[in-house]
């Protein structure tokens, strides 16, 4: 039985190592990708997702265009580390499937809205302008969401664009304010985990053991994103951010987490963006704290070996 799930997503080297993994699996049931500004304009993430896509193979899959700006704040975004065409290793090209007809936040009201109970599992990997939207268009559309995997926030570790702010919150902290505050159950890859899996070398080499073209796309993926990666800070290797939400719907017992509530300061100031997490236990979010690395790696392995 595959999971029905939707991408929402901003690529970024790391959403396309992401997009790799859950379009490889055969347990995921990709429904469709939508896309928002972030790592870098809209424009730009809508045809990283399409190149994706005919990569692996998955013309099948639908990607729309969503927000191209977050709610409130001026737009920021991130080449200085995903490459001009935010996809560093990889060059660009235009896809041969066009951008599905209509907007992202149309559609996600629409399936959510038409679909069981708890159907659908959202995976966002991006600033959260598209999934806050849909919720202040119709609220009603939690019912057709089974959880929420976001790869957000930062608490222990800190930020990774300010002192206290992930960039994915930082882009946009109203909106991740409104999907937190929504109460829909959510497991959070934060920074606190994904800086404990990196591509180390050895991991690198396990992958170039297997010889088919899409591990071979991957290590290029890897390699540029440990590039960009050394350039801001020396000696250290790529953190896998978003690969991290798809790793959890395969193989969760890779993960420990705690239960809490997370809210967003959307204060201005040096905290604007930080993720707060409740000092009561327990809550509708669950904080993802440790992740095994190497079986991490083993995962991505073990799906290109298969396509």
């Amino acid at each position: 039985m595959t999971l029905p799930i939707i991408i929402d997503c901003d690529p970024g080297v790391d959403d396309a190592v992401m997009l790799m993994m859950a379009l490889a699996s055969d347990r995921l049931d990709v429904r469709a990708i939508t896309t928002v500004a972030g790592n870098v304009p809209l424009r730009l993430t809508s045809r990283n997702a399409r190149m994706m896509c005919q990569l692996m193979g998955r013309g099948d899959v639908p990607v729309y265009a969503g927000c191209p700006r977050p709610i409130l704040r001026t737009p920021v975004t991130a080449e200085d580390f995903h490459g001009k065409s935010g996809i560093a290793g990889l060059d660009p090209f235009e896809p041969d499937a066009p951008l599905a007809s209509g907007h992202a936040v149309t559609f996600l009201v629409d399936t959510l809205k038409a679909a069981s109970p708890g159907e659908c599992t959202l995976v966002v990997t991006g600033p959260m302008t598209n999934i806050a939207a849909a919720l202040v268009l119709d609220p009603s559309i939690a019912q057709g969401i089974s959880r929420l995997v976001l790869m957000a926030g930062a608490d222990s570790e800190g930020g990774n664009i300010t002192p206290f702010s992930e960039f994915n919150v930082y882009a946009d902290p109203h909106a991740a304010e409104i999907v937190f505050a929504s109460g829909i159950p959510a497991t959070v890859m934060s920074l606190d985990v994904t800086h404990t899996v990196r591509a180390e070398l050895p991991r690198i080499e396990r992958l170039k053991q297997v010889k088919t073209e899409k591990a071979a796309i991957m290590v290029r993926l890897l390699e540029a994103g440990n590039v960009m990666e050394g350039r801001w800070k020396e000696g250290r290797k790529s953190p896998m951010h978003d690969p991290s939400t798809v790793a959890f719907l395969l193989a969760p017992h890779l993960f420990e987490a705690k239960a809490t509530t997370v809210s967003v300061a959307t204060e201005d100031g040096e905290r604007f963006g930080q993720t707060r997490l409740a000092t009561a236990p327990g809550g509708p979010h669950d904080w993802v704290t440790s992740a095994d690395a190497d079986g991490f790696f083993d995962l991505i392995a073990d799906l290109m070996a298969r396509t």
